[in-house]
């Protein structure tokens, strides 16, 4: 079981995802020559030692060749490991119902298990009851992009069939199978560090920024019906959110001078 606590990377790791970001983002292009050692040794105010384990780890991914007497140059363009995706939520439900209609399932467990402190507070359960959680890893084209828990009560945990989650979006067995109509949604989004187990089953390294998003889903009532824990790959997934105006904001407007 990995550890809770989040990792503390290497310096040499942070500086080195800091130029491939860099690279993802064509600030260096295809060709061109990296600053040199002593110029990121001052960028950031590290060890030569440093910045040359950096760039070994942008030549070993085969990003940078390294040329004698020459220097070091972008060798190939990050093309994101995958298609680029992007969760577009607009506050409605049904943005949500379209998204997750598009993911494959590549690995399903269903174990039921005491659930975290705070999950079991937000759903109301007493001291001992355990829930059923539902770990999934989905894919789009074959490429996986996130590690799912679904926090569920038994009860509804235990109508659940292994075979039914690789053909179905859960959140379709729950609403047409099940009869359970969510009528509203609180999500967390945030930035987290992949944990041992995470980054195996996202086929990224330990340590590599993910997105974390934990949805609560409600009925008719006060409590979550479920909860849902995702890490996102951050290389393949964004997350964007479009703001509409609904009325008009009348500005306080300060005499000249004012602060």
């Amino acid at each position: 079981m990995a550890s809770s606590t989040r990792p503390l990377l290497p310096l040499y790791y942070r500086v080195s995802k800091t130029l491939e970001q860099r690279i993802r983002d064509q600030q260096y292009r295809v060709g061109q020559r990296f600053p040199s050692e002593d110029a990121l040794c001052r960028e950031f105010r590290v060890s030569r030692m440093t910045i040359r384990q950096a760039l070994a780890g942008l030549v070993d991914a085969g990003l940078v060749v390294r040329r004698r007497g020459s220097g070091s140059f972008v060798k190939a363009r990050i093309e994101g490991g995958g298609p680029s995706r992007a969760i577009t939520l607009t506050g409605a439900l049904e943005d949500l119902f379209a998204q997750v209609e598009t993911a494959q399932v590549e690995g399903v467990r269903i174990v039921e298990e005491p659930p975290p402190r705070d999950v079991q507070e937000a759903m109301g359960l007493p001291e001992g009851e355990g829930v059923t959680v539902v770990r999934r890893v989905r894919a789009i084209d074959d490429q996986p992009f996130a590690v799912t828990l679904n926090y569920l009560p038994t009860w509804l945990g235990r109508r659940l069939r292994k075979e039914d989650l690789y053909r179905y979006p859960l959140l379709q067995l729950l609403e047409e199978r099940h009869h359970i109509l969510f009528r509203r949604a609180d999500q967390t989004v945030e930035a987290r560090l992949a944990d041992e187990d995470i980054a195996k089953d996202l086929g990224i390294t330990f340590g590599d920024a993910v997105l974390f998003v934990e949805r609560r889903m409600f009925g008719a009532g006060d409590r979550p019906v479920e909860v849902v824990r995702s890490h996102y790959r951050a290389d393949v997934y964004s997350y964007k959110i479009r703001l509409v105006r609904t009325r008009r904001v009348e500005f306080p407007w300060r005499p000249a001078g004012q602060r």
